[in-house]
């Protein structure tokens, strides 16, 4: 990569943030976080993401939903998303579906599952 990409990474947990931003940044991605919706959403219109990793399961609203909303603005429809979760696999790949996301990945999985599906992501995407 010429330059690095950037990810946004929204979860509720700090523990999973961190783990995430690790991971990304050893790729060489520029990583930026969120705790919040409010966060996000400031994280949003500042670092300009390439790609959106967000937690399903929080309080304020599900990452289902959110995809959905970046999706229907105009601003943020194309922006690869994925959806990442401790929800078992076929549930997360079918709301993922439904929702319009790019790519989901169960934390099940592990953590090293996530570079290589923000990987082939980014390498999708014509900049």
């Amino acid at each position: 990569m010429d330059q690095a990409r950037r990810v946004l990474v929204l979860d509720d947990s700090e523990i999973s943030l961190e783990m995430g931003r690790f991971v990304l940044e050893e790729r060489g991605y520029e990583v930026a976080t969120a705790l919040n919706l409010a966060e996000f959403h400031q994280r949003l219109e500042h670092f300009r993401p390439d790609l959106v990793l967000t937690d399903h399961v929080m309080p304020e609203m599900t990452g289902a939903e959110l995809v959905q909303r970046l999706k229907r603005d105009l601003a943020t429809e194309g922006i690869p998303v994925i959806l990442f979760s401790s929800k078992p696999e076929s549930e997360l790949q079918r709301l993922a579906t439904e929702a319009g996301a790019d790519g989901w990945l169960s934390k099940a999985e592990g953590i090293e599952k996530l570079g290589e599906l923000v990987d082939a992501l980014v390498g999708e995407i014509v900049f």
